[in-house]
This record gives C-alpha cells, sequence and structure tokens, in this order.
C-alpha cells in the first residue's frame, strides 16, 4: 500500500520499474494513519508489516525497528498460521483499534 504523496500517480511505475507481482494498492496518507489509529504529527515508519484477521480486524501491526522482523520468515509464517487456524465465520466486522496486539 502507497501512502506517500502523489501515490495514485506513481504506484504504476513503481511497478513497471521493480517488477512487482501482486496486487499494489494506494491511499491518501490521512486515510492510512486513521486506519492504523496512527497518532497525528508522529512520524511514519516503512515497512510497516499489518496483519488483518478474516473479519478485516487488525491483529498484528509491526514497523521495521520492530524485534518481529528480525526473523521475519519465521515469525510471519507462525502469525499467519494461527490466524489461519481461526474459525472461519460468515459475518464481516469493521476494523476494530481496540482489538490489536503487537507481538515481538
Amino acid at each position: 500500500m502507497a501512502f506517500n504523496p502523489n501515490a495514485d500517480q506513481l504506484v504504476a511505475s513503481f511497478n513497471a520499474q521493480f517488477g512487482v507481482t501482486f496486487p499494489m494498492g494506494w491511499a491518501p496518507r490521512e486515510a492510512v494513519q486513521d486506519y492504523l489509529a496512527h497518532p497525528p504529527g508522529k512520524m511514519t515508519y516503512v515497512p510497516e508489516l499489518i496483519f488483518l484477521d478474516r473479519k478485516r480486524v487488525i491483529r498484528g501491526q509491526f514497523s521495521g525497528s520492530d524485534d518481529f522482523l528480525k526473523d521475519q520468515d519465521k515469525n510471519i509464517r507462525i502469525f499467519a498460521e494461527n490466524l489461519l487456524k481461526e474459525p472461519v465465520s460468515t459475518k464481516k466486522t469493521a476494523h476494530s483499534a481496540a482489538s490489536r496486539r503487537k507481538r515481538s
């Protein structure tokens, strides 16, 4: 997800330049910071790794300097596998900042 200034105009050329083979979107910075419950005025660090559950609730949120990313292959696999083990529900809920948790 690109959220830098003019991201809407830059995503296509970024994808072409770096050979991106996965869906890449963009959103205004304010919308991203609001969704992530990021305090206004606080520096945003990239990369930011977000895990959403099947109900689109943020279940994990990690910045590039977090210990979680020091062994990212292992930690991402474990985190994703744990989310996939959870029961499937047919109901979807809105984003909930209260349900966040951060693991390291």
